[in-house]
């Protein structure tokens, strides 16, 4: 078991749920935003699939051959499109949390 790994796998599909979720509900508040991170987060899925699917050999005179750009850019999107949904989510409890207490006075 690898906590660091699974820790960060399981944050990732939480996003990625959830930032789907939002971006699908009817009415939703900033659905652009919402489906913006779950396009990054699926996109960022896929190129990590990819390039695990590739996988990576040396060569005859040694050289690692790998998809480097999918892997760079896999984790790039992931984490762009789990930052967004993070900040998505504190921001939406600090509204909810003013709208509570009556608003800005």
């Amino acid at each position: 078991m690898n906590l660091p790994l699974d820790l960060l796998t399981t944050g990732y599909l939480v996003c990625w749920i959830l930032s789907t979720r939002y971006a699908l509900m009817h009415g939703g508040r900033n659905r652009r935003v919402w489906g913006l991170a779950a396009g990054m987060l699926m996109v960022g899925l896929c190129s990590l699939a990819a390039a695990w699917c590739i996988g990576s050999h040396l060569d005859s005179e040694g050289f690692l051959q790998e998809p480097f750009f999918l892997i760079g850019g896999g984790a790039l999107l992931s984490f762009a499109g789990s930052l967004i949904t993070v900040v998505m989510l504190v921001v939406g409890g600090i509204r909810r949390g003013v709208a509570a207490y009556g608003g800005a006075k």
